[in-house]
């Protein structure tokens, strides 16, 4: 049996099932934008099928996997795929809209926030309204930023890459997505 998926991030995914195995083929344009790694998504996981490499103008990667290994991994049998950016050959060019910023300089309604927000390192800004927005690299594999306001970060892609982003109002506390000016929730 063989599905056909498009990958979220950009391009196919095609999945084979040949007896106690699948064989999983991810492909992508080659945009020059970095490196990508393919997922192959379950019903209640992932499971990594490796780095696309160049192959014929475009970004290949080809892995023959057990179904028991993609069951235990929550991703048998296959819902879709993910193509994710996993290291940036330019990220000094921030999105459209947006710019780079150390976020230490920052004004936050409190020490915690900026403390917080600063061990981010570079993260994106822009003006929204009276207040301002983070956006801050995401990935699964690493440890999730500012996780005191995980409840109000708002998953975004940017350009194709993954963010979360943060609302703040005017004084700096963290407010709402979506929520434009107004009372701050902390």
């Amino acid at each position: 049996m063989e599905w056909r998926y498009a990958l979220e991030g950009g391009g196919s995914l095609t999945v084979e099932e040949a007896g106690l195995r699948a064989v999983l083929t991810a492909e992508r344009p080659e945009d020059g934008r970095g490196l990508y790694k393919a997922y192959l998504r379950g019903p209640s996981g992932r499971a990594l099928l490796g780095t696309l490499a160049p192959e014929g103008g475009r970004l290949r990667v080809r892995r023959t996997l057990t179904l028991d290994d993609l069951k235990r991994q929550g991703a048998w049998p296959p819902v879709g795929g993910e193509a994710e950016l996993a290291f940036s050959f330019g990220r000094d060019r921030a999105p459209a809209g947006w710019r780079w910023t150390d976020p230490a300089g920052l004004r936050f309604g409190e020490e915690a926030l900026r403390a917080m927000a600063a061990r981010q390192g570079r993260v994106l800004l822009r003006s929204e309204g009276e207040g301002f927005l983070l956006a801050c690299p995401f990935s699964c594999a690493q440890p999730f930023p500012m996780p005191a306001l995980f409840c109000l970060a708002e998953p975004v892609l940017l350009e194709g890459e993954r963010y979360v982003r943060f609302h703040f109002d005017r004084e700096g506390w963290p407010a709402l997505p979506g929520r434009r000016g107004g009372a701050a929730v902390c």
